[in-house]
């Protein structure tokens, strides 16, 4: 079953900070769960002038203890535990560092900040977070709209020849707590298959139809072993295989055409140099998804 006890929401007073606590709301009134904002002040390797530099991140210090102060008792007033810590340092390792030493069950936080590095695609913090981050991670985009946090419809991106299901399992427990559907995704990539299949329209289609048998038979199995710890058997899942030479950007406009609020998908695989680096996918999902994105270690 899964428990969401601490949530680490990680900001850095931008708007998509604001954005990325919403959703860390969400999921502490659904999960009952903890919430500690955590903001990090970056501290340059050289300084100047550092008696100036000192007075003027005390002063830093100061306002953002009471920005934390203040939302801690909004936050209380929902019924919702709320804790603020403002460090020093450099963001992702202090990030990582404060979730592993709070035991933190999820870090939520924007895909972008607020420096020029930040705003190219994914922000280097977010991205470094993602990488090396032992718990899921809610990355967050600033909507369009305003309004609640709504999670419908959660999409699962799944490789049929990676028996890595945690990422579905995860995407399940979550639907059963908050209600929502699942479309589980496979895109089978035209591109691998190019020097491999004849030109023959009926081969693509026969390997399509055995791509979706496939996985419905893999879905099928973890709903069933799921279904056997669960009380709550009341699930609305579907499956669905797209054809697409580029995976990342199927999965991303198949979210944006099908009103897809989540996308929860792994981080990497576990063999070879993919145990390294974020998977390139799944590192591009978050970088083009309209939606937020869970990503998590298989």
């Amino acid at each position: 079953m899964l428990e969401i006890k601490r949530i680490l929401w990680a900001t850095d007073g931008s708007k998509v900070s604001e954005e990325a606590l919403k959703y860390s709301v969400f999921i502490a009134e659904n999960f009952g769960s903890d919430v500690n904002g955590l903001h990090v002040i970056p501290k340059p390797e050289k300084v100047l002038f550092k008696s100036e530099f000192r007075d003027w991140t005390v002063k830093v210090e100061e306002n953002l203890k009471s920005e934390l102060s203040a939302l801690a008792k909004k936050l209380e007033a929902k019924g919702i535990s709320f804790k603020g810590i403002v460090l020093q340092g450099i963001p992702s390792f202090e990030i990582l560092e404060y979730a592993r030493r709070e035991d933190a069950d999820l870090i939520v936080l924007g895909k972008s900040g607020h420096g020029l590095l930040d705003r190219l695609l994914v922000g280097s913090t977010t991205l470094k977070v993602l990488r090396e981050s032992g718990v899921p991670v809610l990355t967050v985009k600033k909507r369009d709209g305003e309004g609640d946090i709504k999670i419908d419809n959660i999409l699962v991106p799944l490789e049929i020849s990676d028996k890595t299901n945690s990422a579905l399992i995860y995407a399940i427990e979550l639907a059963r707590k908050i209600k929502a559907k699942i479309d589980v995704l496979y895109v089978f990539r035209l591109d691998v298959y190019t020097y491999e299949v004849p030109a023959s329209t009926l081969v693509l289609d026969d390997l399509i139809k055995f791509s979706s048998k496939e996985l419905a038979r893999r879905v099928d199995e973890v709903i069933q072993k799921q279904s056997e710890s669960s009380d709550d058997k009341g699930l609305e899942i579907s499956t669905r295989v797209i054809q697409a030479i580029n995976p990342a950007i199927a999965i991303s406009d198949y979210a944006s055409s099908n009103d897809i609020d989540l996308i929860v998908i792994n981080t990497h695989g576990r063999k070879g140099i993919s145990r390294l680096i974020l998977g390139s996918v799944t590192e591009k999902v978050i970088q083009e998804s309209s939606c937020a994105v869970l990503a998590l270690k298989p």
